[in-house]
């Protein structure tokens, strides 16, 4: 197959080798083009975490709780050629003692119910491009109340809603409130989804960013403290992965860096693998970092690779499509038709 660009354009996609005479020819035996990959959820700190995704070919970064002026510094580098682009929910909706309030940094927070729908317009006042919620088992919770407001008004506004959870119940609380998306797979010990729990999900259209890249690491840590009887087991919380992905739930990579001291980069390509361990497949794991977001998410940035599309790419050594473990080899990287430097 030959992908044919122009300045920053995709003019043509064929196999009939359908180029000008003057054309630079880039051999790709052996190869695989791959559209944009994105990281479904992080929480970047600086510049230099977006830089350093970009290098790696991540474009797209999306930020799960930042402050509105962190969030707005960092979208300032959004027209930059050598930085990813930058998404945020800013600040997410907890109430006083909640999840979020633990960092010690002032936040704004849901103090009552008609408190909801205010904090929500305030976020999109300040550029928020999502709204993240959190319901964190072993802290002060929002009401379901509280909930159904939040994601009403963020649906009024055309903005989706993404829920913190890591309990199957808090999960079906914010599934009967509408929620669009988890921000983590259920893992608290007993957290096992029926198949009348998936088919309630599936009928709502829910995606889940499983980030089993940090609950891999929570699960190591929590061994080590001797406290590993509060979650599942990693194994089955991989089942559960591979139970929603088999129900029809649309699933979206993301790593949840920096946490335990994840990085911003590869540590994206270790998370598709773990989704295939977790019984996707390798096209399903790519998928779930790319397409599958910029479809749930509304990306306007970002699309299939389509004639008359951005000219943004990966080149990549082998065939990640049948060994997924490919995804770590060497590649070269296109950014709107300019090629980045290689890693």
């Amino acid at each position: 197959m030959n992908l044919v660009f122009s300045d920053s354009i995709i003019t043509d996609i064929n196999k009939k080798k359908k180029f000008g005479k003057k054309a630079l020819i880039i051999e790709g035996k052996g190869m695989t083009i791959v559209p944009p990959l994105l990281n479904a959820h992080v929480h970047v700190r600086e510049p230099n975490n977006l830089k350093e995704a970009q290098q790696f070919g991540i474009f797209g970064l999306l930020d799960m709780f930042s402050t509105d002026r962190r969030a707005n510094y960092l979208r300032s580098y959004n027209d930059s050629l050598y930085h990813a682009h930058f998404y945020s929910s800013n600040v997410g909706a907890t109430v006083p003692g909640g999840h979020g309030t633990q960092f010690r940094v002032q936040i704004p927070t849901v103090s009552s119910d008609s408190a909801a729908q205010w904090f929500v317009q305030e976020r999109i006042s300040e550029g928020a491009d999502y709204i993240k919620l959190t319901q964190e088992h072993s802290m002060a919770k929002l009401s379901l109340t509280q909930i159904k407001s939040i994601v009403e008004a963020a649906h009024q506004s055309g903005k989706k809603v993404v829920g913190h959870i890591s309990s199957l119940s808090d999960a079906l609380d914010l599934v009967s409130r509408g929620v669009d998306g988890l921000a983590h797979v259920w893992y608290r010990d007993g957290s096992k989804a029926t198949a009348r729990d998936l088919q309630a999900m599936k009928e709502q259209g829910l995606f889940i960013i499983p980030t089993l890249s940090v609950i891999k690491r929570l699960s190591e840590d929590a061994t080590q403290r001797g406290i590993h009887d509060r979650f599942l087991p990693f194994s089955d919380i991989l089942a559960e992965v591979q139970k929603a992905q088999q129900a029809g739930l649309t699933i979206l990579a993301g790593t949840d860096a920096p946490n335990f001291g994840m990085n911003y980069h590869d540590q994206l390509f270790e998370e598709l693998i773990l989704l295939t361990d977790a019984g996707l497949s390798a096209l399903d794991a790519l998928q779930a970092s790319t397409s599958n977001i910029y479809d749930q998410f509304n990306l306007k940035e970002f699309s299939n690779l389509q004639i008359g599309g951005t000219a943004s790419f990966l080149l990549i050594e082998g065939k990640p499509l049948d060994h997924i473990e490919d995804i770590k080899k060497p590649k070269r990287i296109w950014k709107s038709g300019l090629e980045l430097r290689g890693t």
